[in-house]
């Protein structure tokens, strides 16, 4: 008998003992609940299969339970329904809180407890919210522009680029760092550290020194960019903003979040440009379209490009914690567990738009309505962020309608993470090959 076998077959024997373990931990307290298995393995048959949602609703009706590594959870279809939910049982939900946020001072924005939500929340909005100059456009379509250079004319891998772009980009707009300066490539070098870190985990000792230098950079920046106030050649970045509303801002709350926030949207946004980079190259029919319409016509076509692929790809889900039991369509939602809002699912079977499955640029007045298209978040902790979001994006876009051919390769099978929460994207192996002057 190999000397492995005893082990081999005790790493069996305890991970089916954690499997059972986890499924009876699901299905305490049950009762009531809607339809569906708390069974483990459907949490995985979750994570492999992206229809397999779809396929519940199919057979449950609009609300199912499952188990996401034994953490039950409740699922919603419908964006109405989620959002009467959400809105409705606001007192009995709490948010569905990431780890990396214990690491932040005074809680991640979106995790704030409601009366500092009230004063942070207020804060961010505003600052994100202002449009930005022709001086910032230009700056992200110049990163873009230099970025993709490396793909242009030679097959290459797009990840490194798109995640290069998204985060100078964020860099820019949020912080106002300059690449070639010494504090702007800096920063860069550790939020690439701590990109690292992930968000699933608390910070470790090392990425909590790059949190403290990060906020040290950060210092120095606002007081340099407060004292060029009123240079139109420097124009306000997020960071500046928060001083401009309050002389006492950013304090250590706000610098935190900044940085987690570069941290999130650096991963949503490269990945969102992978879906777009996917699309583009797939989707021919729709590219000479837009290519063959009048210049005029183009900057709206793209837009629409953008939405429709957070529509159809980006867009996957809301979550949230049941704080407090309550009943809800005659079902029970019990303390503890998770309520999953679906929001891709529920933009495939939109009864408002024809064939809402398909890819299309659409014209349909109610398509991109916010009561039947919720692409970041809904309530008063839906992201800020969607102003910066579209900026680099569109930048983005316009460099590839600029290319005469963008060649994909290998971009299915698509795949994802081994999270609940984490997104879709096309193949890691997917390949690019760009043709044309960027």
């Amino acid at each position: 008998m190999p000397a492995t076998l005893p082990l081999f077959v005790a790493a069996v024997v305890l991970g089916w003992a954690a499997l059972v373990g986890l499924d009876w931990r699901s299905r305490r307290d049950s009762h009531g609940t809607p339809p569906g298995r708390l069974s483990v393995l459907d949490g995985i048959r979750a994570l492999v299969n992206r229809d397999y949602y779809l396929r519940n609703f199919e057979r449950q009706g609009p609300i199912f339970k499952m188990s996401q590594f034994g953490a039950p959870t409740i699922c919603v279809l419908g964006l109405d329904r989620i959002e009467k939910l959400i809105k409705g049982q606001a007192s009995s939900l709490g948010p569905s809180t990431l780890p990396i946020s214990n690491g932040v001072e005074g809680n991640f924005l979106r995790y704030m407890p409601p009366a500092t939500h009230g004063v942070y929340g207020r804060l961010f909005r505003r600052a994100m919210s202002v449009p930005f100059s022709d001086r910032q456009t230009g700056g992200v379509a110049e990163i873009c522009r230099n970025q993709i250079r490396p793909l242009v004319g030679t097959e290459g891998d797009p990840f490194p680029v798109l995640q290069a772009i998204a985060r100078l980009s964020l860099n820019h707009l949020l912080l106002g760092l300059d690449a070639t300066s010494d504090e702007g490539q800096r920063f860069d070098q550790l939020a690439r550290g701590f990109a690292s870190a992930g968000i699933g985990w608390s910070l470790g000792r090392r990425d909590q020194r790059s949190l403290e230098e990060m906020r040290q950079i950060l210092n120095v920046q606002v007081e340099r960019q407060s004292a060029a106030e009123g240079n139109t050649a420097t124009p306000p970045s997020v960071l500046l903003r928060l001083r401009q509303q309050d002389p006492q801002m950013p304090d250590r709350v706000c610098l935190d979040n900044l940085i987690v926030m570069h941290r999130i949207a650096t991963g949503n946004v490269s990945s969102l440009l992978g879906w777009l980079l996917f699309r583009w190259g797939t989707e021919s029919d729709i590219v000479a379209a837009v290519r063959a319409a009048p210049a005029g016509e183009i900057p709206a076509l793209l837009r629409t490009f953008l939405l429709e692929t957070l529509r159809t790809s980006q867009s996957e889900y809301l979550y949230r914690r049941v704080a407090q039991e309550f009943e809800f369509e005659g079902h029970r939602f019990p303390r503890g567990w998770l309520l999953r809002g679906c929001v891709w699912e529920s933009h495939r079977t939109s009864p408002v738009i024809a064939e809402p499955w398909q890819f299309r640029l659409r014209g349909e007045p109610l398509a991109y309505d916010r009561r039947h298209f919720t692409p970041l978040g809904m309530g008063a902790h839906a992201c800020n962020g969607g102003d910066i979001n579209e900026l680099i994006c569109l930048m983005f876009l316009e460099h590839l309608q600029q290319m005469s051919r963008v060649h994909i390769r290998n971009g299915e099978p698509l795949q994802r993470q081994t999270r609940h929460w984490s997104h879709w994207q096309p193949n890691l192996a997917m390949r690019v090959t760009l043709e044309g002057e960027p």
